[in-house]
């Protein structure tokens, strides 16, 4: 079995998507992760569910999560809008880490190894045998986990 096998299909994304669009497909794919590709096609970064969530709250309740038990759903619309109004660039870092990425080949047991070196719970299968990358998917430990037990 290689990392072509496990990997787990997932639609990139852009810099200026909006944060809105990424949730959607985050959720419809229910992937571990939402890729961004740079301009001509390098994975730049996985961002987790959770850095979107964050991003999406107003920043009272990132600063005093108790607030957010007092106030209830009453900002569930702000975090909607939030979500519109933002697109990618504007939540990740100036520079953001660059994902780890495996090769279509890659056995299960380097993929743990990546993981575990990279302290990532994901790796990004990407084929770079033709002229540009292609992405195939991600491979979470979640997968390794089922493949070796």
């Amino acid at each position: 079995m290689h990392a072509r096998d496990l990997a787990w299909p997932c639609t990139p994304v852009r810099l200026d998507t909006r944060v809105h669009e990424a949730v959607g497909l985050l959720i419809r794919e229910r992937a571990p992760v939402l890729v961004v590709l740079s301009a001509d096609g390098h994975p730049l970064t996985a961002v987790p569910p959770a850095t979107i969530l964050n991003a999406a709250l107003p920043r009272p309740v990132r600063d005093d999560p108790l607030l957010a038990a007092v106030v209830g759903e009453a900002l569930d619309d702000t975090v909607r809008a939030r979500a519109d109004a933002l697109r990618l660039a504007d939540v990740l870092p100036q520079r953001p880490s660059a994902p780890p990425v495996v090769s279509p080949d890659a056995s299960p047991l380097h993929m743990a190894a990546v993981m575990e070196r990279t302290g990532s719970p994901v790796v990004l299968v990407v084929d770079y045998t033709d002229d540009r990358p292609r992405l195939l998917g991600t491979v979470d430990a979640t997968m390794l986990l089922q493949h070796f037990f």
